[in-house]
């Protein structure tokens, strides 16, 4: 059962990052398809403010779909946000253009943004809580690593559509209608993705929690209560991260096109900085099951914060052969913090608040972290004139995500299940806002 649940969380984080990329990689190309009135440097701020709305939606979502996982199940949540996300996708690459709808085309694809948004809010949180609820303790990072592997498959995935779309279109058949393309190639992911997820069962913990009739009546109020530490905790490594690792989404391909770079050639480093996630993601999550989450983070984020800076120097060098060793090796330490981060989160809260704690933590700490980070990067480049802002940028990042890493509470020697047992064991007590009787 731990390997299908690792299957069903990476498949639909794939699902979910390969939509968010998607856009992200053809920021370029839809400036003049739904912002023709805008200037080249207006438009593209204008598509990354887009883009980053999405984010925006999340912690509603985050909100949402974690409590309606604590109440009904984790599964349910993972086919309705999954399902969310693979159609506003379609939509997207079914949009009128602006010259055939004129100021409802930006609109509409703003609103399809955020609907993106408010379901990626339940998707990867929810994914990662089944996965960790239905994993041998002793691999539950290994198992729990998966979830990050969706995302890197996805951004793979989303670069390589776009990549070879590009290379097999002429630029006015790019403008027409070839980028439609990768938005519907979402479809064939989510019927797959569908198809996995309806054939698995409840996470164990959570179907233990129903048999003894637990469940938390307020959730947030409980994770805002009795938790309220676990959720800053996991808010401030979250936020760290999200501005630390501003290269695992696509605003490295996009500073590549203010080096003067062609799009042609550098969405191909994104394909590659992608694929290099996933080694560093299965080992670090594997050694974090021996050594424990936080030696993995620290690693990870002391990584980011001694590379960031040659890395972006090496960008901007003039040599394509340096500035793709640059963007994979600061991709590196990414992985690391991948492979350990969720398992990490999802050990500190009890079954009955866990979906709704790490999705307030992550997707609040997302909304003022990962939604801005490709907008405050292009407008560091934008204002200061040096290409170079991006990189303090994610150093500032990664000294915030090791003074939070500092305090978050190691669990990777520690069950899921006793904690939940001694619980259910108990009478329901009115100051936990546990222990609303489960009908049946």
């Amino acid at each position: 059962m731990s390997r299908r649940a690792a299957i069903a969380g990476a498949a639909g984080t794939t699902v979910e990052y390969y939509d968010y990329s998607v856009f992200a990689y053809l920021a370029v190309t839809l400036v003049p398809i739904f912002l023709p009135t805008h200037g080249f440097g207006s438009g593209i701020l204008t598509i990354l403010a887009i883009y980053g709305a999405g984010f925006a939606a999340r912690p509603l979502g985050g909100i949402v779909f974690g409590v309606l996982g604590d109440r009904l199940g984790r599964r349910k949540i993972m086919l309705v946000t999954v399902s969310m996300t693979g159609v506003a996708t379609l939509a997207v690459g079914l949009l009128p253009t602006y010259q055939a709808i004129g100021p409802a085309a930006p609109i509409l694809l703003t609103a399809l943004r955020l609907i993106q948004g408010f379901a990626a809010g339940g998707e990867a949180p929810g994914s990662a809580t089944y996965v960790a609820e239905s994993a041998p303790d002793a691999k539950r990072g290994f198992h729990g690593s998966a979830t990050n592997i969706g995302i890197s498959l996805g951004l793979g995935l989303a670069a390589t559509s776009v990549g070879v779309v590009i290379g097999l279109c002429s630029a006015e058949q790019m403008a027409s209608w070839g980028w439609r393309i990768p938005f519907l190639l979402a479809l064939p992911l989510l019927l797959a993705t569908l198809y996995y997820r309806l054939k698995i069962e409840d996470s164990p913990l959570f179907q233990e929690m129903l048999a003894g009739r637990r469940r938390a009546k307020a959730p947030i109020a409980v994770v805002l209560t009795h938790h309220r530490a676990a959720f800053l905790k996991v808010f401030g490594v979250t936020f760290g991260w999200s501005i630390a690792s501003l290269g695992v989404g696509a605003y490295t391909v996009v500073h590549y096109g203010t080096l003067g770079y062609k799009l042609s050639a550098t969405i191909w480093i994104g394909v590659l900085m992608a694929l290099v996630l996933i080694p560093f993601t299965l080992l670090s999550g594997a050694l974090s099951d021996r050594f424990g989450r936080r030696r993995l983070l620290f690693a990870g984020f002391i990584g980011s914060l001694v590379l960031s800076l040659p890395c972006f120097l090496l960008m901007q060098q003039g040599s394509f052969a340096l500035a793709l060793v640059a963007g994979v090796v600061f991709n590196i330490p990414a992985g690391v913090v991948m492979g350990a981060s969720f398992a990490a989160y999802t050990e500190q809260f009890p079954t009955e608040v866990r979906l709704t704690g790490v999705s307030l933590g992550f997707n609040l700490a997302s909304v003022l972290g990962t939604s801005q980070v490709n907008f405050v990067a292009g407008w560091l480049v934008a204002t200061t004139g040096s290409t170079l802002g991006p990189a303090y940028y994610a150093m500032a990042g990664a000294v915030v995500a090791l003074i939070a890493t500092a305090t978050i509470r190691e669990g990777a020697r520690e069950s899921l299940r006793p904690a939940t047992a001694a619980n259910e064991s108990r009478q329901p007590d009115a100051e936990d806002g546990l222990g609303d009787p489960v009908a049946g």
